[in-house]
This record gives C-alpha cells, structure tokens and sequence, in this order.
C-alpha cells in the first residue's frame, strides 16, 4: 500500500514537472534547470567530487584546478539541459528541432540509409543533448527508431516515459532475458538501433582503449552490427552555448563477415571509440562525467574472468 502510494505520488510529480516544463518557453526552460543545476553543484555538491576526480584521473596535469571544475560544472549543467529537452520532446517541432541543431557536419550517409530499407546502428555518446538527437531523427526525418531500456521500478513512471517516445515514433525494447532475439529481429525488419556505449559492461566484455586507459565495454553493438551485416554510424553531439546543438556525423563502420566474429566486434567498438576519445579530448566538458557507471571503474569479483 505504501510503495503503491509512492508510485502515483512520483507518477503525479513527473506529469507536473512536465506540464510546466513544456508549457514556459524554452529559453526560461532553460533558464529553470540552469538554477537547478548551479544548486546541485554549488550548494549541495552532488557527485562532483567524484566527477572532479575521474577528470584528473584522465587528463593528470594538463588542466589546473580552476578548469577542472569549470568542465565539471559545464558536463552538469549540459545534463540538466538535456532532462530538461528530454521533457520537452512532445512539444518540439519539426520546424523547431531543424533550427537549433545543425546536421551539416561530416558525413551525410546516414540521411541516405532509410531509403535502402535495411536497418542499421547509430551510436553516439552522453555528449550533448543525446535525447534530442532521437527527436530530430524520428520527427524530422522519420527514422524507424529504437532503443533498449530497463524498466523502471515505477509502472506509472515507466509507461509515462514510453508514450512520450512513442509520440517521435521512438520504440523501446525492454532489456530482459529475450533482448537480443528482439533486436535482431526488428534491426532485420529494417528498424534502426539508437545505442550509447560509454558505459561500463556489467560483465567482463572487451577490452576498449579510451582516453589512454581500458575500458570493459558491452561487445554488443560490435556483435550486433556483425550479426545483421548493418553498418553503425557513429555521430558526436556538442552543445554550443546553451540551446544550440551541432551533430557531426563520421564515416560509417562496416562489418566483415570474413574476419572472426569476436576480433570484428572489437574493431568496430574500438573504431568508435578512438572517434569518441579525440572528440573528448578537444571538448571534455561535452561529455557527461558524472556517470553511475564510470566506464573506468572496476568489475566486481563475481563478474570478473575466472
């Protein structure tokens, strides 16, 4: 009874903050969770002094105290901002969406793949405002998207969630034991996968080179790609000042059915991330370091090879 009173009490909170998140303007949208954001790091300090030290765990001394903490503040408010579109996606527009990002950058083979009526990958990075990235996608240029998604321990929250993608074209595939088996077969069936690997595998996966260091990354967009013979299109996506958004979009990554299946997986993985590695590099404050899963965190004993 308790736990079922909580729900409708979360439930009722998250179509509140909706409500006024989508009806005040963007620009004071914006403006909100900026002020959100500058208490949580200046006030209450959440998780920035965990995100401070995987920074200088990366960068060592190439970057003094004073820049550390603006890339730390920059990677948290950059956050907000994206749960702040997040919420505002069933009242973005076409006509809106098309004016604040720019999609001239890089390689335009992506635009041209629908029409060949194959699915595909498009993996990015928690980088920019990735929720509008599935937007613009699924409302302006009409993608067959997808993705993977636990469910919330909230029903109402979760089903919430969902019809709100729903309302880009935007599937959920729920991840359980017959994940995999459902991705291949809608990947088939010509739906494109939306995936964002930088994250640690919960298990012992591949070894990844990223920002001079290894990382166990999740082999299954590699596996994925080699499985269905689609390509990934790897895509970074940068905030400029606050509401403008620039996606550059790379050379997309074959797979090759003549090399062994493991090696080919980690190619393309790696591929990817090498391109995410000199992408944070030149902008780290783009990328999102506050992370649950640090990607350079250990496995548990119990996960780890034996």
């Amino acid at each position: 009874m308790i736990l079922r009173l909580r729900h409708r009490i979360e439930y009722l909170l998250a179509r509140l903050v909706s409500g006024v998140f989508c009806h005040i303007p963007y620009r004071l949208a914006l403006f909100v969770g900026h002020c959100l954001a500058w208490c949580a790091f200046h006030i209450f300090h959440f998780r920035v002094k965990e995100a401070k030290r995987r920074i200088k765990e990366v960068f060592g001394e190439r970057f003094s105290t004073r820049e550390i903490n603006n890339i730390a503040w920059k990677s948290w408010r950059n956050f907000i901002f994206t749960v702040v579109e997040m919420i505002r996606i069933p009242v973005s527009s076409r006509r809106w969406l098309e004016s604040v990002v720019d999609v001239r950058r890089g390689n335009q083979k992506i635009f041209q793949w629908p029409e060949t009526g194959r699915g595909g990958i498009i993996a990015t990075a928690h980088s920019g405002s990735w929720e509008m990235a599935a937007a613009l996608f699924g409302k302006a240029y009409h993608f067959p998207l997808f993705s993977i998604a636990a469910p919330q321990k909230n029903k109402l929250v979760d089903d919430f969630m969902n019809r709100s993608r729903a309302g880009i074209g935007f599937d959920i595939v729920v991840r359980n034991a017959s994940v995999l088996k459902e991705i291949l077969r809608k990947i088939r069936k010509g739906k494109i996968l939306a995936i964002l690997p930088d994250v640690r595998g919960k298990t012992d996966a591949l070894p990844i080179k990223f920002l001079g260091k290894t990382a166990n990354i999740a082999g299954g967009m590699g596996f994925i790609a080699r499985q269905t013979n689609v390509p990934v299109f790897p895509t970074i996506i940068t905030r400029i000042g606050w509401g403008r958004q620039h996606y550059r979009f790379f050379e997309p990554i074959y797979p090759n059915p003549k090399a062994e299946k493991k090696a080919d997986a980690l190619r393309i993985t790696q591929s990817f991330f090498d391109i995410l590695t000199e992408c944070v590099n030149a902008e780290p404050e783009q990328w999102f370091w506050f992370n649950k899963r640090w990607i350079f965190d250990p496995l548990e004993p119990a996960h780890s090879a034996t």
